[in-house]
């Protein structure tokens, strides 16, 4: 059974990405500790990036200081969080927590 931390919500949420690689795109599916995101500019799986995750009414982007790339099948990649500042993870789980699980 999936940790309810980590289960995955679908979402189309926009995102921006820089590091490794940069561009922006679509956040498909969303947990607490990663995403799937889709964009015209692929990620490689050894990629390290930061995100600003775009929630709805939110002023604010939610930073995702270090996002590692674990799988990458065009257009789509999947990254892991990896660095997020506690008042950025709280932003992230409190939206998580309005939307059913997938």
């Amino acid at each position: 059974m999936e940790d309810e931390r980590q289960a995955r919500r679908e979402v189309q949420l926009p995102v921006s990405f820089i590091g490794d690689a940069k561009g922006v795109g679509t956040v498909r599916n969303l947990s607490s500790g990663g995403c799937k995101i889709e964009a015209d500019v692929q990620a490689q799986d050894t990629h390290l990036l930061v995100l600003r995750l775009s929630l709805p009414h939110e002023s604010s982007p939610v930073v995702i200081d270090v996002a590692a790339v674990r799988w990458s099948k065009n257009p789509t990649f999947g990254v892991q969080f990896l660095s997020v500042k506690a008042t950025e993870q709280r932003r992230l789980d409190r939206y998580l927590a309005m939307l059913s699980p997938v």
